[in-house]
Parts: C-alpha cells; structure tokens; sequence
C-alpha cells in the first residue's frame, strides 16, 4: 500500500490518527450487510426510435434507414449478461409502445433522455417529461430545475447526462446549469466523452454539498460497437433490495452504485463502519449523519476489489483528486479486501474508491496517454456531523411559496412516495385512492371512512388506480404485473365495495394477459355498471379497450377500425407502423351513453418514429414529437361508433386528455397540446365540448393559458352546482414550483386560471364536485435525497 502525502487525518472529538496506520486486511466473516443483491445494467442506451439512434441515419443527416431495432439492442444487452436495461431515446416516451419493447430475460426499465439543453436522464417516468421554453429573464437552469421536480412527482429517477457536455468544462468549471438540485444520478463514465473530466464535476459538486450517486452510460447509437462500447459498457451496478423495476429504481435513487469497465470486468465496493461494531451498514452512496458529531474510535472502511489482478486501487476522501487519494494499493489477486480508518474533518467528508490500470482509453474522450485508465468506481460515502449537507449552488433557487392554501393530508406519510391519486365524493364522504411506493413495492390503497386500505395485498407491482362511487357502491380499477415483470405483462384488475368503502369484495380480472395493459379509466352508467377503459398491446399495436362489467362479456377494441398496420422491412429497422392509442379517458351521460377519449398518431407520417426517412425525392423532416391527435368513441345503446377526431390539428402534439359529462346532456374533453418540436417549448391545454353525446366536437379552445408556462395533465370533474371543473399543474408561479391551478366553465366560457396550492411542489390533480386531490412534496425538508410525496386534498371555491 501507497500512503498519500495526507500523512495525519483528524477525527472529530478525538486524536490525530497517523494514516501510516492503514493496513490492509481481509475482511471479517460474519458481519452483516444490507439486504439486497447487485444488478448489473446500462442507464443511457438508444435504438432508433431517437431520429439519430443508428450510424446510417447519423452519417446520412437522418435520411438513410436505420438499422438498430428496440429488439436488437434488447437481445445484445441479454447477450452481455446485464439484468436491467432502459431505452432512452431523445425526448420521446415511444420505444415503449413498440411492440419489441419486450423481454424475458431483462429488467426493462421506463426511461428517456430528457431535455433540449442539457440532456438528462429520466428514468421510471410515466411518460415524456417535457422540456418547457425557459421564461424571459428566468435562469438559464430554471426550466432543467422544473424537469427534476417533475420527475420527482412521479418517484422517478433524474440523472445529469455526460456532465462534461452542459454543466462544467474543465478550464471554465461549473455552468449554471450545475446549480440544479435534486439530481438522484450523474454520470461519472459516459464512454462516448471524457470519463475524467465527468469525475471532476462530480467531485465538484459533492464538495458543495451535493448528494448523488454515479452511474455509468455506454450511450450506445452503434450497433457497429457493439463489443467494446455496446449496451453495458461500461456497466452500472445497482445494488437493489429486490431484483424488480422499483428496486433498481429505488437503488438508484439511493445513490447504490458502483459502475466498471463492462459486466465481467474489474468491480469495486466500498463500504462504512460508522459505529466501530465491525458490522458494515452503509454502501456507496450512503449518507450517513453522525448523531453525537464524532466517529467511533473503530469507525472503518471496507474497500473489495475483485477482477482486477495488477491493478491499482485508489481511495479518494473529499476534496478528492486534486489533493490525491488517501491511500493506494495494488491488487494482488482478483478477489481482495483493505480496511482503512474513517477521518472526519469538518462537518461533511466523503470517500470512494476508484480501479485503474493500463490499457485502452476509458471514453472517446479521454487522454489516451494516460498510464492509467479508468476501470472502475463506486459512488461516494457521504458523513456529516449532527446535520446533513446542504447544497451550496452558484445561483439559488428562488425561496418557496409560503402561506397556507387550506389542504390536509389525506394519504401519506414522510419518507415515501404517495402519488397519482384519484377521488370521488359521495355525500359527505371523501374517497381517495393513490399508489403508494415502499420496500421496492408499488401498491395501490384506498382512504375513507378515516382508514387506509391495501387493495393490492401482497402484489409488488400495482399502479395507476381510479375510483368511481355511487351510494355504497365503490369500483376500483388499476393495473398489476402481479410481481412478474420478465416479461411486462400487467393486466386491469377490478373491486368492488357494497357497504361504501368499508369492506370490498376479491379482484377481477379484466384483461387476458396476452400483452401490455396499461392506465385504465372508469365511469358509471346509471350510477351502477361501471364501463372500464384501458390501453392494450395484446393484437400488436396498443389499442383502446372497453368493458361494461357485467354486461360485456369481452372487451371491445374501439380504436382498431382506421388503423392501418405495416409490419416493415428488415433492411429498414423504422419501417414497421404499430400506431399507439393511449391514455383513455371515459365518461358517462346521465342517458347512459358512454363516451371514451384517447391520444392516437395514426395521422403521423411515421407514428412512433422521431424524425423521417424520405422517399426518393423527397426532403428530410418529419414529426418530432408525433402528430398525436385526440380521438373518441360513442356508445349507445350497447354499440360502439368509430373513432371520431375531437382535435384536428395537424401542427401540434396532443396528448392525455380528460372526459366529464356536463350538466346539460353534453361532454367536454380536455387535454394538453404542444408544437411539434421536441424541447423548447411549453405545454398549454385546450378543451372541445360535444352537444350530441360526442358524435361531433366543438373547435378547440385554449383553458388557463399563460405562454410562458407550463400546463399539464389536466382532469375534468362536475362541481356541485353542476358546472365544469378542470385542474391541471403549472409553472408559471415565481417560485418555479409546480402548482395545481382551476378553471371553470361558465356560460360564456372558460373563467381566468386561478392557483389553488402554496407550499412546494403540487401536481397529478384529480378533482370530483369540488374536492381536488394531488401529489405534493410540501413535507419534504430537504432539496436532495427526500422522497417525500404525499396525497393532499382541498376544497376548491
């Protein structure tokens, strides 16, 4: 062992220990680590659903066929062995419609890479998370900052991507955009740039009081590479504490991760013993706060090395490299161990360990002349005296909102995720439902009657609940992997409470298992049969599904008649057309008609496919996002109409619309819209109302617009005098933070928006006569590494 130059290391409260006295040791057997198990995976990988995800298309400005199919880098990551594996393409949620997106062998992960400029990595979002057009005289991060809470608001993961390319420059340091908080990730290894400089940032950034975790990224566009820069190489270890979707997620989060040169390449841990009782209770990537402000004289470090015979391990505490490492060995063997003291000088510290050797050069970017190069790094331990760290950015975040906004708890609790309720009001009772995420699990609850209940039971994998009430009749609807995610196949499941909530019969089954059933919707018909709705990849394409329980015997297929499907050509991988009718929303009239709305890109030249290939003669373009358009179904009777347009606008992205029946025998539909430009641009929301039970629809009209903001996710509702109610969340208030706002619908139109939420983040709205429920982070007490998000509910005026 090399020791550094830092000869003496102080401990809080105690002597100056020599750090000659670092030795290294085998580990001792018998101690007890936390509960999980490592997975192996990539978190920046493409296909060619991004318009530059393939060599051909890239080399040809985006003209030629692609050649790197969702199913192709699918099976090459199945082939390297890893266990999870996102796809994320440039600003776009559409790989995951395609019907490739499959695998038996693979944890697939949601994911995106988000945002214009810088880029960022989402993953575990519901959908795009839609980079908005930074405000006049607003910070040039304001926007970037906006997407991480967005995120956040969906218990997703938010990594800065290759960091050397938007937040720090080696001569120059940190940018604005450096100033973002909340990130869970940054890349340290993105092979397509320079490994070490993305290291620098991340020193940078922790020594401000930043907490994130590192991750590695192959940022694979070539199946050309494949074997030395493909999916996995380099390699994110994500330590999970169950091998499912929500673990890597939440290891993610956490920060527990260590990344290495490929799968079976040189792999490093690092762990803490805070206490001195010889047991190892924090990872890399840990934060830990040390209660009294002082280490136990015993307080250690365990570094293992394996795979990496003749190479040098170095050990970093803070500031990091440029005071170099605190202690170096070399590896004598492919499986060793060192312990070495923990020092605390000031309030916070940090360490992590790092793997080099000779050899090829770590990034495209990298020094070539290095003797050493890059093999493999955990992420950093993080200790702090009495008090966690808190961020020290170049620019702040404007101070929040404050003052009261007449909300209450409803569902909930500190330290977890509680999110995407929905609410229905009976009388004098409230009924709520939400999803809630714990241990690796997403479950989907229910509240009334002063009492939460578990409506999932022991399925990890349940998501996405509503709810309708008629007197003591309660359904709930969702959607549940029932804890099976290899392959994704989650079906609709369906309850039914007789006695209003207090006791509620088994699940049914609604969907047959045969492919994706995802975000279902439900209405009532004469307050008694419930009509539930879903999207369904079961025939290829995801197509809208309908059901009267009771007196359907099957599902109906509303969106398949018009849809033309092409399976495409080998020699093109963006040849095939699976046009995608998603996200549907129903409503029924108090005749009993039925009206279901949903997002489809029929219409698209190239639906599911950013960009275009042109014909001969033809000039390169194309869509990007698709041209999504909003089309609806009447049922009478108990027949279904074709699909219909309720928007017609072939200019504009539009998406995630929302049904309610007014009071006069009509239906509005609401849903957000954008210009067909992937970043840049801000979402507004328009409405259409029907007078003849959805046949036709009125021409669009903007709902609460303010331009330089950001409205989404809007829902409709009936209030108690019978008048429409849409709520949606926004950006326009000064303090940058998500908002829930309210408009109406009078008799001479839409009133003015109006912000019905104060303290912090406040998004997902629901609303029924009157009552509005959302996700909020207001509970939250820090700006990092708080996953609070609870359900709170008002009564709007």
């Amino acid at each position: 062992m090399e020791l550094s130059r830092r000869h003496f290391v102080t401990v809080a409260g105690g002597a100056a220990v020599a750090a000659g006295a670092m030795t290294a040791s085998p580990a001792q057997a018998g101690e007890k680590a936390p509960r999980g198990e490592w997975l192996a995976g990539d978190t920046h990988v493409h296909d060619d659903h991004s318009a530059d995800g393939s060599l051909p298309r890239q080399q040809s400005k985006q003209t030629l066929p692609g050649n790197l199919p969702v199913a192709d880098q699918i099976a090459e990551a199945e082939r390297t062995g890893l266990d999870f594996l996102p796809l994320t393409d440039h600003r776009t949620y559409d790989q995951h419609w395609d019907p490739q997106w499959r695998s038996s062998k693979l944890l697939l992960v949601p994911g995106e890479e988000a945002n214009g400029s810088p880029h960022a990595i989402v993953l575990g979002a519901v959908d795009t998370v839609v980079d908005g057009a930074n405000p006049p005289g607003s910070p040039a991060f304001r926007h970037v900052q906006q997407s991480v809470w967005d995120a956040h608001a969906q218990d997703a993961v938010w990594s800065t991507a290759h960091p050397d390319d938007g937040e720090y420059t080696p001569d120059g340091g940190p940018t604005a955009n450096a100033s973002v908080q909340g990130m869970n990730t940054v890349e340290v290894w993105n092979v397509a740039s320079d490994p070490d400089a993305q290291i620098d940032y991340a020193e940078n950034r922790w020594n401000a009081g930043f907490r994130f975790g590192a991750v590695a990224a192959s940022d694979c566009h070539f199946r050309e590479l494949w074997g030395t820069a493909g999916p996995g190489q380099p390699t994110t270890w994500v330590f999970a504490a169950e091998r499912s979707v929500r673990g890597v997620l939440d290891g993610l989060r956490g920060g527990r991760t260590t990344v290495s040169y490929r799968r079976n390449g040189p792999f490093v841990t690092i762990e803490a013993d805070l206490d001195g009782d010889g047991k190892y209770e924090a990872l890399g990537g840990d934060e830990v706060v040390l209660k009294h402000g002082r280490l136990a004289k015993k307080a250690s470090l365990r570094v293992r090395v394996q795979r990496a015979a003749g190479a040098r391990v170095l050990v970093y505490a803070a500031p990091g490299r440029s005071a170099g490492p605190v202690a170096t060995y070399t590896a004598g063997s492919d499986d060793e161990t060192y312990l070495l003291p923990v020092a605390l000088e000031g309030e916070h510290t940090w360490y992590r360990a790092e793997v080099r050797a000779p050899g090829a050069a770590s990034g495209a970017d990298a020094d070539p002349d290095l003797p050493d190069q890059l093999r493999a790094a955990t992420s950093a331990v993080f200790v702090s005296a009495q008090a966690p760290a808190v961020p020290a950015p170049e620019i702040a975040l404007p101070p929040a909102q404050r003052g009261g906004d007449r909300a209450s708890l409803a569902v909930g609790g500190a330290g977890r995720f509680t999110g995407f309720p929905d609410v229905a009001v009976d009388g004098d009772t409230t009924h709520v439902v939400a999803e809630v995420h714990d241990d690796a699990r997403t479950s989907v609850v229910y509240r009334g009657h002063g009492r939460t209940v578990t409506l999932s039971g022991d399925s990890p994998t349940a998501r996405f609940p509503r709810i309708a009430v008629s007197g003591d009749d309660v359904w709930v609807v969702w959607q549940d992997e029932l804890g099976q995610e290899q392959p994704h196949r989650p079906v609709i499941l369906l309850r039914h409470s007789r006695d209003g909530g207090r006791s509620f019969e088994p699940a049914v089954r609604l969907s047959d298992g045969q492919g994706r059933a995802v975000h279902p919707d439900l209405a009532l018909i004469d307050g008694r049969r419930p009509v539930v709705v879903w999207a369904d990849n079961a025939r290829g394409p995801f197509d809208v599904y309908a059901q009267v329980v009771g007196e359907d015997r099957a599902p109906v297929n509303l969106s398949a008649p018009g849809k033309n499907v092409d399976l495409g050509t080998p020699q093109d991988a963006r040849s095939p057309r699976f046009p995608a009718s998603l996200f549907p929303s129903v409503a029924a009239g108090a005749d009993g008609s039925v009206v279901v709305a949903w997002q489809d890109n029929r219409f698209d030249p190239d639906p599911l496919w950013t960009g275009h290939t042109p014909k001969p003669g033809e000039q390169p373009g194309g869509t990007d996002p698709d041209n999504w358009q909003i089309l609806a179904c009447v049922r009478s009777s108990r027949d279904w109409s074709e699909p219909v347009c309720v928007s017609t606008a072939t200019d504009a992205a539009d998406r995630h619309p929302s049904l309610a029946a007014d009071g006069d025998g009509g239906f509005v539909a609401i849903w957000e819209t954008r210009s067909l430009r992937s970043s840049g641009t801000n979402l507004s929301l328009r409405a259409a109302r029907s007078s003849d039970g959805g046949r036709t629809w009125t021409r669009a009209e903007p709902v609460g617009l303010a331009p330089d903001a950001m409205s989404q996710r809007p829902r409709l509702s009936l209030d108690p005098d019978r008048t429409i109610r849409a709520v949606w969340y926004d950006s326009r208030s000064a303090d940058w933070r998500w908002k829930v706002f309210t408009a109406r619908l009078e008799r001479t139109g839409w009133s003015t928006a109006e912000q019905l939420t104060t303290p912090g983040n406040n998004t997902w709205p629901a609303a029924d006569r009157g009552v509005v429920v959302f996700t909020t982070d207001r509970s939250a007490t820090r700006t990092q590494r708080d996953p609070t998000q609870e359900v709170y509910a008002l009564r709007a005026r």
